[in-house]
């Protein structure tokens, strides 16, 4: 049997359940990456168990084998079912005869709402950004992005590598971001977004700020872990508590969602335009020839059709709509009908 039990946001958050039930455990793992290990000596458990970090629980061959015959409990920070990773292990383990049980406890992402005024229901998917890794950045940004589309707050979580011994910082994580940035141009993130940096939620010196990203590089930070939050589009009352709780002033807040455009709309506004153009110099050197009348009312009708359905936000209509008419022009071209000078 597995036992996932999640230890809450501290020492004092574990619950009795969960302290009953390692007594009664063969074999207990603590799971720490996202978090450094007993940096300040929080953890002082009166009960033997094992540290493992990601590779460990990823793998999960040890301790689904360990488990067909033992009882094995994996603590883990917050609520256990919070992480991908341990709902797979979960799901392996069913899937070879293994029972599971869970023993929630409170996580990050149900205090900080209550922490920074933000409403829980308007938080989007979260997101972790790696300590060093090529990849994860640009999947990071795409998580803001489709939040920010949606109007939803974005949590991204700082991790902390176990192996290397090292926690990724707030101010290179905010650089990392504006690094990809840089290069994807859809405006997620500039100088001058509101975004709110938390350093060790729940625990003892609990440290939260927010202001511009330009305000928040300056700072220096406390103990880890960190969260950051990229606020999306925010509620009356959420300004309010910003104002509120950080000692911000409301017209330095920003919309962070104002600017988003999704890749549907980013192609519609650039190949919209450019049918009518084409279609435009297409007609003056035909001098619009009667044999090319009925093709040209099509053509009309599928970049009248497109900018319908852009502006009615059903983009897959819209883009098959212009993409109709970008293949009636080309075959005009193709075929050698007109010629045209790029």
């Amino acid at each position: 049997m597995i036992i996932f039990a999640g230890l809450g946001l501290n020492e004092n958050t574990i619950t009795q359940e969960i302290i009953e039930t390692i007594k009664n455990a063969d074999k207990v793992y603590f799971e720490r990456y996202t978090s450094p290990p007993m940096p300040y000596n929080e953890y002082k458990f009166d009960f033997q168990y094992e540290q493992v970090g990601r590779e460990f629980i990823e793998n999960g061959n040890k301790i689904i084998e360990e488990s067909k015959n033992n009882t094995v409990v994996l603590l883990t920070y917050g609520n256990p079912m919070i992480a991908t990773t341990h709902m797979d292990l979960r799901m392996r383990a069913e899937k070879a005869g293994i029972h599971t049980q869970i023993l929630h406890n409170s996580s990050i992402t149900t205090v900080l709402p209550g922490e920074t005024g933000l409403h829980s229901y308007k938080f989007g998917r979260i997101t972790t950004l790696m300590t060093k890794s090529k990849i994860a950045p640009l999947s990071v940004y795409d998580v803001i992005l489709n939040n920010l589309l949606s109007e939803l707050h974005s949590t991204v979580l700082l991790e902390y590598n176990l192996d290397e011994d090292e926690y990724l910082d707030p101010i290179e994580a905010i650089k990392q971001l504006l690094g990809i940035e840089k290069e994807q141009k859809k405006q997620i993130i500039n100088k001058l977004s509101t975004i709110i940096i938390a350093s060790r939620i729940g625990m003892d010196k609990q440290k939260i700020y927010c202001g511009t990203v330009n305000e928040l590089l300056k700072k220096q930070y406390d103990k880890p872990p960190y969260t950051i939050i990229i606020p999306s589009k925010l509620h009356f009352t959420e300004i309010e508590a910003l104002v509120q709780l950080f000692g911000i002033k409301e017209e330095d807040i920003k919309d962070n969602s104002m600017n988003i455009k999704s890749i549907s709309i980013d192609m519609l506004d650039k190949y919209i335009p450019k049918a009518k153009d084409t279609l435009n110099k297409i007609k003056e050197m035909t001098n619009n020839e009667k044999r090319y009348t009925d093709l040209f009312k099509n053509i009309d009708a599928y970049i009248d059709d497109a900018e319908r359905f852009r502006d009615e936000e059903r983009f897959e209509l819209a883009i098959l709509s212009i993409g109709y008419a970008e293949g009636l022009i080309d075959s005009l071209i193709f075929l050698g009908e007109v010629e045209l000078e790029w």
